[in-house]
């Protein structure tokens, strides 16, 4: 019996450049993750989209560290959404408690 052995290989995905405009857009596609999640009310996703979130801040406040103006727009940007997130919330306690 002759057995035939595949070579498999494993590659890595180079990390993400959190630099400027590069770590911006990361953001803003996690903030329409975020967006479409709160839509579709699928309160798991937008538990794993909120601890994701929280790890990429940390990464682009990382790289931007002396790059004020770049963390004051992610973050500003950011809040917008995280505000829509606490209103939304606060609706449907709402509507649970009647």
């Amino acid at each position: 019996m002759l057995w035939k052995h595949a070579e498999m290989a494993l590659q890595l995905a180079a990390e993400p450049d959190y630099r400027g405009a590069p770590g911006l857009a990361l953001l803003r596609q996690m903030q329409r993750d975020i967006i479409s999640a709160l839509q579709a009310e699928d309160w798991l996703r937008v538990r794993e989209l909120d601890r994701s979130c929280a790890a990429l801040v940390e990464k682009i406040v990382a790289a931007n560290g002396d790059d004020p103006s770049t963390l004051v727009q992610a973050l500003s940007e950011l809040k917008g959404v995280y505000a829509n997130l606490i209103q939304q919330c606060h609706r449907e306690a709402k509507a649970m408690a009647l």
